[in-house]
């Protein structure tokens, strides 16, 4: 059943890709707005004092998470 899904993901991949080459994005902008929304996110986390230091670093590896984002194999369990 994985083939299916592989195949199905590269045939949207393909489709979402060429239909961005014909459209105008600022993708600056949206990185931009991005990466301020997961700063901000990670700064609320960071100021708050009821937190142990392993919840903060749980609730970043979330944020990342949430965005998709690889967070590597140091916080891999």
């Amino acid at each position: 059943m994985k083939i299916k899904l592989e195949l199905l993901r590269n045939y949207m991949t393909d489709f979402i890709t060429h239909r961005l080459e014909d459209f105008e994005i600022n993708a600056s902008q949206i990185a931009d707005s991005t990466a301020t929304q997961i700063l901000s996110e990670i700064q609320k986390v960071i100021q708050n004092e009821e937190y142990s230091d392993f919840d903060v670093v749980e609730k970043i590896v979330h944020i990342f998470e949430n965005y998709h984002m690889d967070c590597g194999c140091r916080h891999d369990f």
